[in-house]
């Protein structure tokens, strides 16, 4: 997957996951998150997906897709 990084100083993307964040969200569109370190991936509904990452301001930002039903809750994961 092509993740787009801009002025990447921090820990390897080789590393091992230390953490996983989980949530469910509702609606669709762009989706971000502070992370103070490069998160390893981002997973929608079991799919890992590409993601941006501003190591100045930490802002994690990916595409949640539109749901095929109303209300449907995404399953967020971002391994870090």
């Amino acid at each position: 997957m092509a993740r787009l990084y801009r002025n990447l100083q921090l820990l390897s993307p080789n590393r091992s996951a230390t953490t996983t964040i989980a949530l469910k969200v509702r609606r669709s569109g762009k989706f971000g998150v502070y992370s103070s370190q490069l998160p390893l991936k981002c997973i929608v509904d079991g799919a890992e997906t590409d993601f941006n990452y501003a190591s100045e301001t930490g802002l994690t930002t990916f595409s949640i897709p539109v749901p095929r039903e109303e209300m449907y809750k995404w399953l967020i994961e971002i391994q870090v």
